[in-house]
């Protein structure tokens, strides 16, 4: 269910290790700093918008399928509709991370400008900045697999959905007191950071 999230979280990170690296070689001086870290971000923020559609859009299609779509009429929904809701993803702001994507985006690489600025060592930094960000474009690419599934059964008229966690060793406490619990759609309790569970539907 998580695998092409799990594939695109993995190209990110890969892109943004080099990127993030070739900051270590920047030059320092303000002007350039400020040119340097915003191209970074900006850069993997477009990445991490198109893997999201890809994710996104399969989690929805498969889910329609799942739920007696044709292959044909689930591709058209999906490209359709998947756009606008992963527009309205990276826009609200988050219940999970608590803030909105992009402006999030922006305060991190303000914050890196500062601390490299500032700080002694420039590769701590940079190094720390890339773990908050990677932190960032894993969560939201979560969100996708969970958010494409839930919006698919919105779509087909589910009312009512069962928890289902992944049943294996990284499966926290309260998701799994969730495990098996059927919700209202419109009620479902939040997911956390990382969290990887799904929703089944009740029909």
């Amino acid at each position: 269910m998580y695998e092409k999230a799990d594939a695109a979280i993995k190209a990110m990170n890969r892109a943004n290790l080099k990127a993030f690296g070739k900051l270590k070689m920047a030059k320092f001086d303000e002007l350039h700093l400020i040119r340097e870290v915003g191209e970074v971000y900006a850069a993997s923020a477009r990445m991490a918008k198109k893997k999201y559609l890809e994710i996104f859009e399969d989690s929805f299609f498969w889910m329609l399928v799942e739920l007696g779509y044709e292959e044909a009429e689930a591709a058209r929904i999906s490209g359709e509709e998947v756009p606008e809701w992963v527009e309205k993803l990276l826009e609200d702001v988050d219940p999970v991370t608590l803030y909105r994507f992009f402006p999030e985006m922006e305060r991190k690489a303000d914050r890196l400008t500062e601390a490299l600025e500032a700080s002694p060592d420039k590769n701590r930094e940079i190094e720390r900045a890339l773990r908050w960000w990677t932190m960032q474009v894993t969560q939201y690419a979560d969100n996708c697999v969970f958010q494409g599934r839930l919006q698919a059964m919105r779509r087909a008229g589910i009312e009512r959905v069962r928890w289902q966690t992944q049943e294996d060793e990284r499966v926290c406490e309260e998701c799994d007191e969730r495990n098996g619990v059927v919700y209202e759609i419109d009620n479902i309790p939040s997911t956390h950071w990382r969290c990887r569970c799904a929703l089944l539907p009740v029909e």
